[in-house]
């Protein structure tokens, strides 16, 4: 079984966020998905199995859990299959547990068509603070789709500093807590991403959660394109488009490494 990783949304390597992709003929039992998502220890390894009518059907693995929607590996993937030419064209369609996805190689860029999520009501705000034991100043929190938290934090400034402990994540109860801010420089709007749950203390570069925040900051800002960026560590640029009830994500991709699976 051959797997690479991937740097996605990256234009240079070692940034934006790593995935393990891997082709299958037939998927492996779940619990050995697990394994080996565990064993390379990425925010994502992806399975993918061609589908007779030229489609393929794609899942995505955290070192912990399934998961029902990931934009950095769909973008991996994407890139391996263009890469090995397995397929005709410039357009790939996945099935996954979030319905069709479409990708499209553009200019040596990729471009995800994604379901837009749309945020849920507003959170008490104060309870969220003592829960995290943070001192910054909250604007507003609010519920994501699939049980998520958003936080906008004040400033840039403040999220790019923002220390936060993964057990005090962990006792929110949520899925994802996504914390954004108005954007400094050429960006709309940074994020920072945390999952303990999924065994992620945080996440280089979301692309799913850009389908919720692309909503949030569409409310706030009355525009339908954006360009974003996730402050993690390593770090990675998102280019955003709002058609009806889909999202666009527009990113980059590099190989780092290509294997063969020996067990």
């Amino acid at each position: 079984m051959k797997i690479w990783t991937v740097d996605a949304f990256a234009r240079e390597p070692y940034t934006g966020n790593p995935a393990a992709v891997t082709i299958v003929a037939e998927f492996p039992e779940d619990a050995l998905c697990r394994k080996i998502a565990a064993e390379m220890n990425l925010s994502e390894t992806a399975f993918v199995k061609p589908l007779a009518d030229g489609t393929f059907h794609i899942r995505w693995f955290t070192p912990l859990v399934e998961v029902k929607l990931c934009g950095h590996g769909t973008l991996a993937t994407a890139h391996i299959l263009f890469q090995e030419e397995l397929v005709p064209e410039n357009n790939v369609t996945f099935t996954s547990l979030s319905g069709p996805l479409h990708v499209t190689r553009e200019s040596g860029a990729l471009i995800l068509n994604f379901p837009l999520k749309k945020i849920g009501g507003t959170l008490p705000v104060e309870a969220i603070i003592e829960q995290l034991d943070i001192n910054e100043s909250v604007v507003t929190a609010v519920e994501g789709d699939d049980n998520d938290i958003i936080l906008e934090l004040e400033s840039s400034k403040a999220l790019r500093t923002i220390n936060l402990d993964p057990k005090d994540i962990l006792k929110l109860g949520c899925r994802d807590l996504i914390l954004t801010a108005k954007g400094d420089g050429p960006y709309d709007f940074i994020s920072r991403v945390f999952a303990p749950c999924q065994g992620i203390d945080e996440d280089p570069v979301t692309g799913s959660a850009h389908c919720k925040l692309a909503h949030y900051w569409q409310q706030k800002l009355n525009k339908d394109s954006f360009v974003a960026y996730q402050a993690s560590g390593r770090g990675g640029e998102i280019h955003i488009t709002i058609q009806q009830d889909r999202v666009l994500l527009k990113g980059h991709a590099i190989t780092i490494m290509e294997g063969k699976w020996l067990v």
